[in-house]
């Protein structure tokens, strides 16, 4: 009898050991330069490269987002809030894990790009970055909003010339020739801002191009205990 329960108690715990090392992950031993460096989990992940002749370029991943109120004289308003952690800097040449999440490049006068996913894209990707300019950014939609005020101020003199030939008298203090003189600017005015604005919007934000890794030697060793 008790050596039916021995073999028993053997054979579960036989068989918890096997259920064990199936289901635990695998551990990695990362080796540097100077010897073997931490222990991580192996788990889904891409190598990753930064190319780009900006050294503020930066690569994030967005790690929440959600919508906030805030109060404002005029009433409540919805903002969005986002959250994001730094990956790393360029030059960068590492391992990212859960590419599936939602990845940005920014950095210090650097317009955030466009999202996107590192899933799907092979397990060794190069991110070529053409960097935009924050500055330009801005000065684009400066240079639109204004031209778009001044059209704007140039309709209302378009309506007011229109009454003042219909009456037969002058308008606000001016003549017709003072208003068609003012017309002629404020449209010619506006036009040329709006048209440097939009080509500074278009041409300031900053590109990603997805190319496939180089081949190269990994950065680390590793070794699977």
């Amino acid at each position: 009898m008790g050596l039916m329960i021995a073999l028993g108690l053997a054979a579960s715990m036989s068989l918890a050991q096997n259920r064990l090392e199936t289901d635990a992950p695998k551990v990695e031993l990362l080796r540097t330069q100077g010897g073997y460096g931490s222990l991580s989990v192996r788990g889904e992940r891409v190598r990753v490269r930064l190319e780009t002749d900006s050294p503020k370029v930066e690569l994030f991943r967005v790690t929440g987002e959600g919508v906030g109120t805030v109060a404002t004289g005029r009433g409540v308003a919805a903002v969005g809030i986002l959250e994001y952690s730094r990956e790393c800097v360029a030059p960068c040449d590492t391992f990212i894990s859960e590419p599936r999440a939602d990845f940005f490049i920014a950095g210090s006068g650097i317009p955030a790009s466009e999202r996107f996913s590192l899933m799907g894209r092979g397990e060794d990707i190069t991110l070529r970055v053409k960097p935009g300019s924050s500055a330009l950014k801005f000065l684009g939609w400066t240079s639109t909003t204004l031209g778009l005020s001044t059209l704007a101020v140039a309709g209302v003199i378009i309506l007011l010339e229109g009454l003042d030939s219909g009456s037969g008298a002058p308008t606000l203090g001016s003549s017709s020739k003072d208003l068609s003189t003012l017309k002629w600017a404020t449209l010619g005015g506006g036009a040329a801002l709006v048209g440097a604005g939009i080509p500074l919007i278009a041409f300031s934000g900053t590109d990603v191009e997805f190319l496939p890794g180089k081949p190269a030697a990994a950065p680390v060793g590793q070794e699977t205990l």
